[in-house]
């Protein structure tokens, strides 16, 4: 058995379409969004699809120059072409989730540091 109730709500339109916009970014219904409300929670947008893809790429390409760095340590010596490739898809994966955020890209120069 439901124990839910429906309740009628009124709002201007301009309020409809605020909520409408705000659910539909954090993902949720209007219903859900504002009983998260009614709790004392803040509902968050949800963060763009490829969000996840970018911070594991990211972990990634720091783990990957965590073992350069920790060989380099060990042993003196650096592998400079993985290193180099390394630095190569940091700097990618930066002007892609500029670009992703902002729209432009902040050209870095990596070769000159």
């Amino acid at each position: 058995m439901n124990n839910q109730k429906k309740f009628d709500m009124r709002m201007t339109e301009q309020d409809y379409k605020r909520l409408t916009r705000k659910a539909r970014k954090c993902g949720l219904t209007r219903s859900g969004y504002i009983r998260l409300l009614i709790h004392d929670y803040k509902p968050r947008e949800a963060p763009p699809a490829d969000y996840y893809g970018m911070t594991r790429e990211l972990k990634e390409i720091g783990n990957n120059m965590n073992q350069i760095a920790f060989m380099a340590n060990a042993t003196g010596l650096v592998d400079e072409g993985a290193y180099y490739q390394e630095v190569l898809r940091l700097r990618d994966a930066i002007q892609r989730i500029e670009k992703a955020v902002t729209g432009q890209i902040d050209e870095v120069d990596f070769d000159d540091e």
